[in-house]
């Protein structure tokens, strides 16, 4: 980088793309007032379903936006996968694991409703210029700042001056290809064949996520909400994407399942393939890329557009600290710390369920069957093919103490229903606010620190409260009663009784481990 005399900004941030990682991400700067620029090449939003799912991570980052039941309101509750033969024979059945976060586990979507609503939502924020139509061309970076090129709706050049970039422009990434960083890793040479239709007549097991389970030719069909569906069908070798030209071969791909134009109407079609690939980077200086820009992974654990949303929150909350001047520029160091590893295991889990999925030699199909029923219940095997609470957390990143087995650092907290001392029982998270948080379980927080560890993370914006459980009552506005006694039942198993809880409800500190503000890459020690 070179200085920069030009150092008057337009904006703060640059969000490059709005798809749902450049949303949520916008969403937490518009309402932090952080002013920013969003670029976003389409003028309409994309009509077409990609993602399928979301789990309770993801509803309780649209619950601080306050769209969480609104969204609800459209999607259907996820009846777990069931793997089964042609002729109907049941293989294997994967439930949806029992959720903590106060959210649904898993809930099935229609992506173009949810992300209109997400968008509608996130539009009322004053301090975010939302400009459809305007494509990001490139960036020059200095020690002050990024010069953003881009183009307007009628194509027409300008530059752009803001202090940092977020790159959450997809697989193809023109940011991410500015800075000069390449994916690493493979593209799955089979392509698929992916169908979109709407319900007209409902068929047996039309609501059942189900993978047919077929040497030849295995089937993803998928019940989407609002009366949609979708099949995700393999070519198989010597068949081309424009083999499948007309609706009438697209029949031909259904029709084995028992699908006619009696029960749905195709309403399009269109060809992928599966990626697995990653930046071994993600930060280029003041530019960060996130969600597909960053990392690619295939569809079979509906993770995908899940982990750009957790990456869009995990910068958001950063970049609102450090432009407030609370923390230091070396903190967009730990988004890739902090969310590569959840994002490598849920590739691992997709690539897991894949290999499940796609066998293709008649004697592995033949022993998967024959063997699958017998290790339904074998707990181990259904760990490992599915996400899970325990996934949520990171070893590596902005935290004090000491993480591991033992230890409530970097891991997500539950949210139980709680009391405030009005009376108003409600999720952890509405009750207690925003921003950072500093519980103390049947005892005042503040008496666990120093006067600099309570300083320290004052600065922060942090409210201090204490957790009575259901024996005791909310005496002042500082204190909640939890009924269930679930927070206080999940810090006993770490030995803790004070946690401090960062802005995506992860612990930063724990009295067992160290209540000092981290530095920004933290003070981590793995046990």
């Amino acid at each position: 980088m070179t200085r920069s005399a030009h150092t008057a900004y337009d904006a703060d941030v640059a969000i490059v793309g709005y798809g749902p990682s450049g949303v949520i991400a916008a969403t937490y700067l518009g309402m932090a007032g952080i002013s920013t620029v969003v670029l976003e090449k389409d003028k309409d939003l994309y009509n077409r379903a990609r993602a399928v799912t979301v789990n309770d991570w993801t509803l309780r980052i649209f619950q601080e936006f306050g769209v969480a039941e609104r969204v609800k309101q459209d999607m259907d509750p996820a009846q777990g996968m069931t793997w089964k033969t042609y002729a109907g024979h049941k293989v294997f059945h994967l439930d949806v694991y029992p959720g903590e976060l106060g959210q649904p586990p898993a809930m099935m979507i229609y992506q173009p409703d949810m992300e209109q609503v997400l968008r509608d939502n996130c539009a009322q924020h004053d301090s975010l210029d939302l400009r459809f139509g305007h494509a990001f061309t490139g960036l020059i970076q200095d020690s002050d700042g990024v010069t953003v090129n881009a183009t307007d709706v009628a194509g027409d050049p300008y530059e752009l001056r803001v202090k940092y970039v977020i790159g959450a422009d997809g697989g193809s990434s023109p940011v991410r290809e500015s800075v000069g960083y390449t994916l690493v890793g493979d593209t799955r040479p089979r392509r698929w064949l992916v169908i979109d239709g709407a319900v007209r007549k409902p068929w047996p097991g039309h609501d059942e996520l189900v993978f047919w389970s077929d040497q030849t030719r295995p089937v993803v069909d998928i019940p989407l909400a609002k009366g949609n569906h979708r099949w995700e069908i393999p070519l198989n070798e010597g068949e081309w994407d424009n083999d499948y030209e007309t609706e009438d071969r697209v029949w031909e791909r259904l029709a084995p399942l028992g699908v006619t134009e009696e029960n749905v109407t195709i309403k399009g079609w269109a060809f992928y393939s599966h990626h697995v690939r990653h930046l071994e980077t993600w930060r280029a200086g003041r530019v960060v890329m996130i969600g597909d820009a960053a990392h690619l992974m295939p569809p079979w654990a509906g993770q995908g557009m899940q982990s750009g949303i957790r990456d869009a929150q995990n910068i958001a909350w950063k970049l609102e600290a450090l432009l407030h001047g609370r923390v230091g520029e070396d903190i967009l160091d730990t988004v890739q710390t902090e969310r590569w590893m959840h994002v490598k295991e849920m590739t691992d889990i997709s690539l897991r369920l894949g290999s499940f999925i796609e066998m293709d030699k008649s004697w592995a199909v033949g022993l998967r069957n024959w063997l699958a029923p017998k290790l339904q219940n074998v707990r181990p095997l259904i760990e490992a093919l599915r996400p899970k609470n325990e996934t949520n957390r990171f070893l590596d990143g902005w935290a004090t103490g000491t993480v591991g087995r033992r230890s409530a650092v970097g891991r997500m907290i539950p949210q139980p229903l709680v009391t405030d001392s009005s009376g108003t029982t409600g999720l952890l998270d509405d009750i207690a606010g925003r921003g950072f948080l500093v519980f103390g379980l049947g005892t005042n927080p503040r008496h666990a620190m120093s006067p600099t560890q309570a300083q320290g993370w004052r600065k922060l914006g942090a409210r201090f409260l204490t957790v009575h459980p259901a024996t005791g009552h909310a005496a002042d506005s500082d204190s909640l009663v939890d009924h269930t006694g679930q927070l206080g039942a999940w810090a006993a198993k770490f030995g803790a009784q004070v946690l401090v809880v960062r802005p995506d409800r992860l612990v930063a500190a724990t009295d067992t481990t160290g209540l000092d503000v981290p530095t920004a890459r933290g003070n981590l020690k793995e046990k």
